[in-house]
């Protein structure tokens, strides 16, 4: 890990001031980057790179280059890119830039003299380098000549937060796209100040890894108590939040609150468990977890069998004992009746089959065995990897979503019926 320093050279005319950063003031200079060399000491950076054109090169370089080893510093390197402005030459000095910083640098930038596009096409490249090389962003300084305090102090403006936003869109972007907080937890401390101080937090991003895990561990009792807690600490840092913030944080709240609960999860196999059920599948499906996915669409359908069996539920020992019926219930639908062998675990056939030939008579059955088979064949593919197939199945995100419309279909019928309580 190297810090590195890189700033502009202009060709204007540079006037003497004295800069400051916080409270410490540098010894007078023409220069920004001499005012930041004084102030972080001359052994601060690794290596200390001046971008410059022919022309400010010419006026300036020397100049600077002579003060700056008065201060101490000796690694001194220049970067010539051109002066013309056709996006050719800017992309040739952009990629000349992106070969000097090497994985895991930390960046300070100033910025005080970029030469005429400079600032947006160095802008671009830091947040490319954020992404290929996960630079660390140490700082993003403006000198402000112009806005000297009553002493005549010029303050040096660190801008670097509004860098390190983007990172927090994508972190968001991540944890609503894919379910995925690593991101917010990988940034978490890099970001300053109270502008977007809101986003980390690091009992939010806590509370989303908790989730997140939920989700992709499949553990789908405990998604909507784990996606009430973490919406709650968004909520209420909402009401304090910088607009740009609450842009952020909105977006969570409107991609998870499906799979939250205004009510208590009540622990039994009734509508409300069904449709929350349904709402995590399409979110696994909409995140592209499909082994995921499929494997809760699998639970999904034993769990009908269990609806009206005595003691089922996901709050007690016992309740929990009921889950080998739901599996019975799943192997009644993948065969057909006259190959059933139920040998060593009729008596657990026998409480589910009153419920399924209540299903058979209304032709509920015969919808669920249409794609049950074909459902659990996709989900022991997930199961085992697919290696007892040449390859994986096709078209599984299609597969996925036909599923999940049939499964909301056969809860409709069985709400329609007043087979759910």
């Amino acid at each position: 890990m190297r810090r590195v320093y890189l700033s502009f050279l202009g060709a204007g005319e540079y006037k003497e001031a004295i800069y400051k950063i916080g409270v410490k003031e540098a010894r007078a200079t023409r220069y920004v980057q001499c005012a930041e060399a004084d102030i972080l000491g001359n052994a601060y950076f690794d290596v200390f790179y001046i971008v410059a054109t022919p022309t400010s090169k010419g006026k300036h370089f020397s100049a600077l280059e002579s003060e700056l080893k008065q201060l101490g510093v000796t690694n001194i390197t220049l970067i010539e890119i051109s002066e013309k402005l056709e996006a050719s030459n800017q992309w040739q000095w952009f990629e000349n830039i992106l070969t000097k910083i090497d994985q895991g640098d930390h960046l300070t930038i100033d910025m005080t003299h970029g030469f005429r596009a400079a600032p947006i096409v160095l802008s671009a490249a830091i947040n490319f380098l954020q992404k290929s090389k996960k630079i660390v962003l140490n700082a993003v300084y403006y000198g402000a000549y112009e806005n000297k305090d009553e002493n005549g102090v010029a303050p040096i403006i660190d801008m670097k937060d509004f860098y390190i936003i983007n990172e927090w869109a994508e972190a968001v972007s991540r944890l609503i796209e894919d379910a995925d907080a690593r991101k917010m937890a990988e940034i978490a401390g890099q970001a300053g100040g109270d502008k977007i101080g809101e986003l980390n937090d690091q009992t939010i991003i806590d509370a989303f890894n908790d989730l997140t895990n939920t989700i992709r561990n499949v553990d789908i009792n405990n998604v909507a108590k784990k996606t009430n807690a973490a919406l709650a600490l968004v909520h209420e840092k909402s009401k304090t939040a910088s607009p740009t913030g609450k842009i952020l944080l909105d977006l969570v709240i409107d991609k998870f609150v499906s799979i939250s609960s205004d009510e208590p999860i009540s622990g039994n196999y009734d509508k409300a468990y069904f449709h929350l059920q349904l709402e995590i599948i399409r979110l696994l499906l909409e995140h592209r977890l499909y082994m995921q996915a499929f494997t809760v669409m699998r639970e999904f359908v034993g769990s009908i069998g269990l609806i009206q069996v005595e003691k089922a539920n996901m709050r007690k020992s016992d309740g929990f004992k009921q889950r080998n019926k739901a599996d019975i219930f799943l192997r009644m639908l993948t065969n057909d009746e006259q190959t059933w062998n139920f040998d060593g675990a009729e008596d657990l056939k026998m409480r589910v089959q009153p419920f399924y030939d209540t299903l058979k008579n209304l032709e509920i059955e015969t919808v669920l065995r249409r794609f049950c088979r074909e459902m659990t064949d996709y989900r022991n593919g997930f199961d085992h990897a697919w290696t007892n197939r040449k390859e994986s199945f096709s078209g599984i995100p299609e597969k996925g979503n036909e599923f999940y419309l049939q499964l909301k279909g056969v809860i409709e019928r069985l709400e329609s019926q007043n087979l759910i309580p």
